[in-house]
């Protein structure tokens, strides 16, 4: 964890809080400790690769950089333990020296896994479900320093609840997930006339264990990519520092034509038809054969914000039209495509795929441009098909509203002031969520 000046940021640099204190534990009991005897709200940044408040306190930051690696595989049960702050891009590596891999992974590799397990991250698939989906147990530190172990065998309803609890119950040190003998994908890019992309919508679902799309909005061509099994010949696997590295700096053409892009856009809308067409074109890549975990994430070295909802897989399509027509008609400025994703249903209560399949839809706005006409219009369409907010991603959802949306949230907020009575663990933003 880095401070400048003594202030902490996010990945994006759009949120921010200057800490009285940042403890740093080196193993779980000096974490219980620095829990129990900590000042005021206690959060566990991690990466900061969230887009909302969630990670912020002005009174104690929890550096967890210690808690990394492989903890243990069990080869019976097909699982894996890693520590809570292990990184993505360190996970795919750690698995594959034994043999596995994960079910499914996002198309970012920069969180950690207990990030990525308390927001609901997810990549994309009909069968399968978010990385909180795949969890099987994990150990919480309590606010009072308790230590407990939860599996669907014991504190099974701390476990039920806690696999999307955004750190509100307690910081989790360990985690362990199902995971699967390790795997190659090929990888498929195209491009759709958008027509034709609705048509094929369904087929295109069910056809490929993996199927996303990208719309530039002023544009009518989507940049589609699948992921399926393959048994071809493929590079030499990529270590952790490899996997790292890729995803910190990319001098590419394309990327460079990219950043560009968006500097030049907000002071040049009139290059939007023009500068989406030309991205359309530039975006999809050849394709490969990769083992997965270097396949799933994309690097991303330019920085945005973004907001994504949920909503119910058969509305998947209309909302994404009503988005579009509506950043159309208002000519809302954005450099950045559309994501279209597909998530099977859980049982996690305040999972955004709590009892449905779903299609995500997630918008994004460079870093220096101001997010608010592009994610208003998109949030108010999404409202309107019942969409659940990605809990890392920018939303303006309140108390009242999540009670409708979410059927178990009070069961949820229960069992929060259970664990946390004093609310230790709930910043200005978590409080107004979940009391």
């Amino acid at each position: 964890m880095e401070l400048v000046s003594g202030r902490w940021s996010n990945w994006s640099g759009g949120v921010r809080c200057k800490p009285r204190q940042v403890m740093a534990p080196r193993e779980e009991v000096e974490l219980a400790a620095a829990i129990r005897t900590a000042r005021g709200c206690v959060r566990a940044p991690g990466t900061g690769h969230s887009f909302t408040p969630i990670c912020t306190s002005d009174d104690t930051l929890l550096d967890l950089s210690a808690f990394q690696g492989l903890a243990g595989v069990n080869h019976e049960a097909q699982s894996a333990t890693f520590r809570a702050a292990t990184p993505l891009w360190a996970v795919g590596p750690a698995l594959h020296a034994q043999g596995y891999a994960l079910a499914n992974m996002g198309d970012i590799d920069r969180q950690t896994v207990a990030g990525v397990v308390a927001t609901g991250t997810h990549g994309t698939g009909r069968s399968l479900g978010s990385l909180s989906a795949q969890v099987t147990g994990f150990r919480l530190i309590c606010a009072d320093g308790e230590v407990l172990r939860c599996s669907a065998s014991e504190n099974s309803e701390i476990f039920d609840l806690g696999r999307v609890s955004i750190g509100t119950f307690g910081v989790m040190s360990e985690i362990t997930l199902r995971v699967l003998p390790a795997y190659k994908l090929v990888e498929h890019n195209f491009a759709l006339p958008i027509e034709e992309l609705f048509e094929r919508l369904d087929s295109l679902i069910v056809e490929n264990r993996h199927f996303e799309f990208f719309w530039f909005p002023y544009a009518n061509t989507a940049v589609c990519k699948s992921l399926n099994l393959s048994t071809a010949e493929a590079p030499a696997p990529r270590t952790a520092e490899q996997m790292y590295a890729r995803g910190e700096v990319s001098g590419s053409f394309d990327m460079r034509t990219f950043i560009a892009i968006n500097e030049v856009l907000p002071f040049a809308p009139f290059l939007l038809e023009g500068a989406h067409r030309l991205c359309s074109r530039l975006m999809p890549g050849p394709d490969k054969v990769r083992w997965s975990y270097e396949i799933f994430p994309s690097p991303r070295t330019v920085r945005f914000n973004e907001m994504e909802y949920a909503v119910a897989f058969e509305d998947g399509p209309a909302c994404l039209k009503q988005i579009v027509d509506q950043i159309r008609a208002k000519r809302i400025n954005t450099g950045f495509p559309i994501e279209y994703r597909i998530v099977k249903g859980d049982d996690i209560a305040l999972s955004p795929f709590y009892g449905r399949d779903s299609a995500t839809i997630a918008v994004h706005q460079y870093r220096k441009v101001d997010t608010t006409a592009l994610f208003s219009a998109c949030e108010e369409i999404f409202k309107q098909f019942g969409g659940r907010p990605h809990w890392g991603k920018r939303h303006s959802r309140t108390a009242a509203d999540l009670a409708q949306i979410y059927p178990q949230y009070e069961r949820f907020v229960g069992m929060r002031e259970k664990l946390d009575p004093r609310g230790r663990f709930l910043n200005a933003h978590l409080r107004a969520l979940f009391t």
